[in-house]
């Protein structure tokens, strides 16, 4: 886009409230973009959006330039939203933290802004705004009394963490791991090994620092390319955590003194390690950095551990992949009660490996002391036909008729699954039908 223009839109910025892409939540003086999607169009609700509060209304569509004094026209308000994120980055001079990775992005992130948030004014991507708008939103949200910024980053084909990282430019980066997720757009594990890897090669390019999960072999294997990495652990870490215990929650030991996580699983103690390593990377205590993960509290759906009647429920609904799955499962059958119940749903965007991905869960859930499986949605339907002790639902709904026909006590109880079938719904129910 003209550099003059995205200049003269930055103008307006810095004299603005901030920026939003929804007309229904727009703070006074904000600036509103008109984006476009698959099914909608956000020219419609550029006169609403002033009327709102909005300072201007950036707009893309040329019928509408006339219409208002404050309707300002861009040929692409889509990429004009991204050009003005990228100049605002080069205005800055503040330590940028990118993260991306297969799982554990957003645990990660939030570990990480606990721990820096000790000892500086930071800022992170809010939720999981890490796509091409999502990160543009992020970059624009950082202000002048920030003194660290975390952005994640997200991908589902490759070239898209090439084109995040143009915009974001971390000087610091991570990722958390690298497996078979997003199949659909990677087509292949060698494909989301390539797409991850681009922010290593944005770092590499830019004389950027680099945190390597040395307990990832494949990320391990990019290490070479740098030539002074920092890992999470062993030789090559700055910082000494001793895992003690990963179920059913984690403790670790630094200096002989032990801390508790809400926390549980090795791949949660990957994400500790992360948050412990940047710590130290800006001098921030480790015992105290270590009292702040104590304190950490579980996002909403993710890994969150409640307990109803004699019950355990553990409930991780955002999002579910091969290896997510296989971890929470693995972590879940060395929690303490001997009645052990699963509720998965489908795992999306496999591509042409959905069946046998599956398929290669049922099996491994076959090999493992689970008493029943409530399995959800077609996809996983060949996983039931594998597994035995399974019990398969067309839908969510389906599954919580079923429940409310019974009765659950000293159980474990994991709910896993896929954002779309809203898994977390069934909380409610798994309470009224414990005992």
């Amino acid at each position: 886009m003209d550099l003059k223009v995205i200049k003269d839109l930055y103008s307006l910025f810095r004299s603005s409230s901030g920026v939003s892409t929804d007309s229904r939540n727009i703070s006074k003086n904000s600036i509103y973009f008109s984006l476009r999607g698959m099914n909608f169009n956000g020219n419609d609700f550029a006169l609403e959006a002033l009327d709102n509060g909005a300072m201007i209304s950036v707009v893309d569509d040329n019928s509408l330039s006339n219409k208002s004094d404050n309707f300002y026209y861009v040929e692409d308000a889509m990429k004009a939203l991204q050009d003005l994120a990228t100049y605002h980055r080069d205005n800055l001079t503040i330590p940028v933290i990118g993260i991306t990775g297969s799982n554990g992005k957003t645990t990660t992130k939030n570990l990480v802004k606990e721990v820096l948030n000790l000892k500086y004014n930071v800022i992170a991507t809010e939720g999981n705004l890490n796509n091409h708008i999502g990160v543009p939103l992020s970059v624009l949200s950082i202000a002048d009394h920030h003194e660290i910024a975390i952005i994640e980053m997200g991908a589902s084909a490759v070239g898209e963490i090439k084109f995040l990282c143009s915009i974001v430019k971390p000087s610091i980066g991570l990722i958390t791991n690298i497996s078979n997720a997003h199949l659909e757009g990677f087509k292949s594990l060698e494909g989301v090994i390539r797409g991850k890897s681009e922010l290593f090669d944005y770092l590499l390019k830019n004389n950027g620092e680099v945190i390597i999960n040395n307990l990832d072999q494949i990320i391990k294997n990019f290490s070479k390319r740098f030539p002074d990495p920092t890992y999470i652990e062993g030789d090559g870490s700055i910082v000494d955590v001793e895992l003690l215990q990963s179920e059913p929650e984690i403790k670790f030991k630094i200096k002989g003194q032990v801390f508790k996580s809400q926390l549980f699983g090795i791949y949660n103690f990957q994400n500790i390690l992360f948050a412990m390593t940047l710590g130290k990377k800006f001098d921030i205590d480790e015992e105290l950095s270590a009292r702040s993960i104590e304190n950490f509290k579980v996002d909403s759906n993710r890994s969150e551990k409640k307990y109803f009647g004699s019950n355990c429920l553990i409930l991780d609904a955002y999002n579910a992949n091969p290896i997510s799955m296989q971890n929470a499962i693995d972590s879940f059958i060395k929690f303490e009660r001997e009645y052990k119940i699963l509720i998965l749903s489908d795992m999306n965007e496999l591509g042409k490996d959905s069946v046998s991905e599956h398929i290669k869960l049922a099996k491994f859930i076959e090999t493992l002391n689970i008493n029943v499986s409530y399995l959800v949605g077609e996809k996983m339907k060949s996983a039931h036909k594998t597994l035995s002790n399974s019990i398969w639902c067309k839908d969510t709904e389906s599954l919580r008729s079923k429940l409310l026909d019974i009765q659950i006590s000293n159980s474990d109880i994991l709910v896993k699954g896929s954002r779309s079938f809203k898994l977390e719904s069934l909380e409610e129910t798994i309470r009224q039908i414990s005992v």
